[in-house]
């Protein structure tokens, strides 16, 4: 472990001190920050503060066609190269062959539709039982295709995120569609394959759905899932919705509820088909809260929040949180 931050030391300084070859790299753009959030929890059972999250992002142009993108997570103990690499969310490169077109290639997020999968998770405060439990990063291929202002298209092919070793032949296929048909209504929609075993899949469906309205924004997603077992719609699914609402330039208020089920298979079925919302699962949540941005005009570098959530099972619980995000800009330039 000292090791690597003693790496990360010097890697950050050879970004901030200037060198000869920098100065002949003019056309170069980079942008360093690290991204926190520490919280005060209270539940049924446990109560304390904790850091949540601890993350260096790193965005940079090498020239008009090559950019890439790299985002870690400090806070997982690297006790060999293989999990300091699963602490990495993503490290690709992107080529941008022109205005409709691209390729991105290395570790990124598996295109899986709907606005909850599409925050980052330091944003999201409490969640759906799938959000909970899938694991989203892999590293693939993906191409883009815009077609038009408000429309873009990435196919998309990755390693499974049900492979549980190395070159496993496990894939997965993704469509994904972020599009804006109305100046209030954005959509982030994907068809997806995933290969949970060699030839045999499981299918999803996500379709995520924002309406904005003046100072007010709902979150309206569905995601079914299909392994080729049994009835195609409404067995295996998740249904959640959040409205957000700007009470002023510093504060907002929000609440957030859905439902996961998965009937597609019996509870004590010895081979699973979906890894992420397990046969016998009916779990309902919900909450509010609120988040107070102390700097005006500014909603990115501080952030504190305090919201209560809850959810279906037996015995109910109970969940009270406070806490604090902020972001640290090292370098930008």
């Amino acid at each position: 472990m000292k090791k690597i931050i003693c790496c990360f030391i010097l890697l950050l300084s050879s970004l901030i001190i200037p060198s000869p070859f920098y100065a002949q790299q003019s056309g170069q753009k980079v942008s360093v920050r690290l991204d926190a959030r520490f919280d005060g929890e209270v539940t049924d059972k446990e109560s304390g503060f904790v850091g949540r999250y601890l993350k260096m992002i790193v965005n940079g142009e090498i020239n008009e066609k090559f950019s890439y993108s790299f985002r870690h997570r400090l806070y997982v103990d690297h006790e060999n190269p293989r999990s300091f690499f699963n602490a990495t969310d993503w490290a690709n490169v992107t080529y941008k062959a022109n205005d409709w077109f691209s390729v991105t290639a290395g570790k990124q997020m598996i295109c899986i539709g709907t606005i909850e999968y599409d925050y980052a998770p330091i944003d999201v405060y409490f969640a759906s039982d799938f959000w909970n439990h899938v694991s989203p990063f892999q590293v693939g291929v993906n191409a883009g295709f815009k077609s038009g202002a408000n429309s873009q298209f990435y196919v998309q092919v990755t390693n499974s995120p049900f492979s549980t070793e190395e070159m496993q032949n496990l894939y997965a296929y993704n469509l994904i569609w972020y599009g804006r048909p109305a100046g209030w209504y954005s959509t982030i929609w994907s068809a997806n394959m995933i290969e949970y075993e060699e030839g045999h899949f499981i299918n999803y469906l996500a379709l995520g759905n924002k309406f904005n309205f003046g100072k007010t924004s709902v979150d309206l997603d569905y995601m079914n899932r299909y392994a080729g077992k049994g009835t195609a719609f409404f067995e295996d699914f998740s249904l959640h919705g959040k409205i957000h609402y700007n009470v002023s330039e510093c504060v907002s208020i929000f609440a957030k509820g859905g439902y996961d089920v998965n009937n597609s298979q019996e509870a004590q079925a010895q081979f699973v088909y979906d890894r992420y919302v397990l046969p016998g699962v009916e779990l309902g949540f919900y909450g509010a809260g609120v988040e107070y941005f102390p700097i005006k005009g500014d909603r990115q570098t501080l952030r504190l929040h305090a919201f209560w959530c809850s959810n279906t099972s037996n015995p109910v619980p109970q969940t009270f949180n406070i806490g604090l995000r902020w972001q640290m800009a090292l370098l930008n330039r």
